[in-house]
């Protein structure tokens, strides 16, 4: 996930994992055989962006049944904070698990936020910022079974470039 979703070089995942780089090289290429074995068939670009829309309106609003009826049964929420802004380490999953967990927090996360949809590597994403800087880029995948994944792109030295393109 830290290769294909943030890009990190192989040095730094081996860092991340505490092993070598050749390691590491490994273990994203087992990981890119196992994900391909169950890879879903993604949404279409239009029904992504939709999505990705009713999403952070459920989230906004911390609407606990639409967040669940928006994801996929075994969906994972990813945060890269790059150790640098709190964010979760740990991938959260499961539909009701994600639900909850957003809206613990929906209160004070959205507050003052300005949403801007953009494209970002090709994808849709949502902007989001305070006081005109952005502090998050907000990613889905999707398929026919609802939101797979949902990437939360927190780390200031990758938002660097987002802000300067």
């Amino acid at each position: 996930m830290l290769r294909e979703a943030f890009d990190y070089p192989y040095r730094e995942i081996a860092e991340i994992v505490r092993t070598s780089e050749a390691a590491a090289r490994q273990l994203v290429s087992r990981a890119r055989k196992h994900l391909a074995a169950e890879r879903r068939t993604p949404a279409a670009p239009p029904e992504q962006c939709r999505l990705l829309t009713a999403f952070v309106t459920a989230a906004q609003e911390g609407d606990l049944s639409t967040l669940e009826e928006l994801f996929a049964a075994d969906v994972i929420s990813y945060s890269d904070g790059g150790g640098v802004v709190r964010a979760s380490r740990i991938p959260v999953r499961g539909a009701t698990t994600v639900a909850k967990y957003l809206r613990a927090f929906h209160d004070r996360f959205w507050v003052g936020v300005t949403v801007t949809p953009a494209m970002v590597n090709g994808a849709h994403a949502m902007l989001l910022s305070r006081d005109g800087e952005v502090f998050t880029v907000l990613t889905v995948t999707a398929s026919a079974e609802g939101i797979d994944q949902v990437l939360w792109m927190m780390n200031p030295g990758k938002l660097k470039a987002v802000a300067a393109g």
